[in-house]
């Protein structure tokens, strides 16, 4: 390659197996295997990678069921749009059994303060991690990290309604390791900051 003057560039490597387990219909093959392309101009891969590369450089403060989610878009886009040979099916989804849902939501529930992670959700409903987030969504309205996200929020407000439990640790224990994100994204959400909200919630 040749070029003049400033050029900025991501490199990334991708596991065989992060595209094997992306579908459902390649989950128990190991030949997918992509096209050559040079000069490929694609939008869709380019936002991806610069979000993964601004998520990571801020350190991943939304964690790794928001850096697994934006690996699995890339993996399904790269294997649906290039891979070699005939392009595997994608099943249409429809929605999680009941079991299946109560079942991962009551492990998000119950480990709401650990790193979760799209494969451990996947795990659990006993499907592809794409699969999975598609019928999760399409059951509950929300993509398994903004359910998350979600339920993080609520589970941080019930602990700011006292007034000896600190912003900090309301954050900490409901999964926020950055005090920033765990503000930023309340405020989202809520419409208010932690402290506002805890203020009103204790007079």
């Amino acid at each position: 390659m040749r070029w003049l003057g400033p050029v900025q560039t991501v490199a990334v490597a991708l596991h065989p197996t992060l595209l094997t387990q992306s579908l459902e219909t390649t989950a128990h093959r190991s030949d997918i295997e992509l096209q050559q392309s040079f000069d490929l101009k694609d939008r869709h891969i380019a936002a991806i990678l610069n979000t993964m590369t601004l998520d990571l450089a801020e350190g991943s403060p939304a964690g790794r069921l928001y850096g697994e989610s934006l690996a699995d878009s890339l993996a399904v886009y790269l294997v649906s749009r290039y891979s070699a040979g005939n392009p595997p099916a994608v099943l249409t989804p429809s929605g999680l059994p009941t079991y299946r849902l109560r079942r991962v939501m009551d492990f998000i529930g119950e480990n709401l303060g650990d790193d979760l992670s799209l494969d451990q959700l996947a795990t659990v409903a006993g499907m592809s991690p794409h699969y999975f987030s598609e019928m999760f969504r399409h059951s509950t309205g929300h993509s398994p990290y903004q359910y998350v996200l979600l339920q993080r929020i609520e589970r941080a407000k019930e602990k700011l309604r006292f007034r000896d439990c600190s912003i900090l640790t309301a954050g900490v224990e409901v999964g926020f390791t950055n005090p920033s994100h765990f503000a930023r994204t309340f405020r989202r959400i809520v419409g208010t900051s932690p402290s506002k909200f805890q203020e009103d919630a204790t007079r």
